[in-house]
């Protein structure tokens, strides 16, 4: 289970249907298209979310001869409280670099914010130190990518 924003309980079906509108507005058809889900399930899980404001409706789509709603991610920070949160900020920021590129931007950009044990906290910093000074020794001049760290540490006693 995810406890996302405040502090639902996301299962597997919520968490894919909440996931899926990273890449931009949808209407439920359309996730329902990208997951492989019925519409029902789908319109079920966003209603779900939408109530507790993980989703915004932002407009209206006319496919055929219906008129279907178009939801979104609101804007702003969602705060995601799971072990999957991690990989989802780095798709992000990929996704970000990729769109930044094709749109002939110069850069994209994404941060996550993650709580650990006390006791594991001093060993993922050296962890960390050791990609940066890995990803150090590939630096080159005339590299057509620049990655850079911005690392913040502080306890919430």
């Amino acid at each position: 289970m995810t406890t996302v924003g405040s502090g639902i309980q996301m299962e597997e079906s919520l968490w894919r249907t909440f996931t899926s509108l990273l890449d931009g507005p949808s209407t439920a058809r359309g996730v329902a298209t990208r997951l492989g889900r019925p519409v029902a399930t789908v319109v079920r899980n966003l209603n779900h979310l939408q109530a507790h404001g993980l989703v915004c409706e932002t407009g209206t789509d006319r496919v055929g001869h219906h008129i279907e709603r178009v939801y979104r991610l609101p804007e702003g920070a969602v705060r995601v409280k799971d072990e999957r949160a991690l990989g989802l900020a780095f798709h992000e920021t990929e996704r970000g670099l990729t769109l930044a590129s094709f749109n002939g931007l110069p850069s994209a950009a994404g941060m996550v914010s993650v709580c650990v044990p006390r006791e594991q906290a001093a060993g993922i910093m050296r962890r960390l130190q050791q990609l940066r000074e890995d990803i150090e020794a590939l630096q080159q001049e005339g590299g057509d990518v620049k990655v850079s760290f911005f690392l913040a540490g502080w306890t919430e006693d």
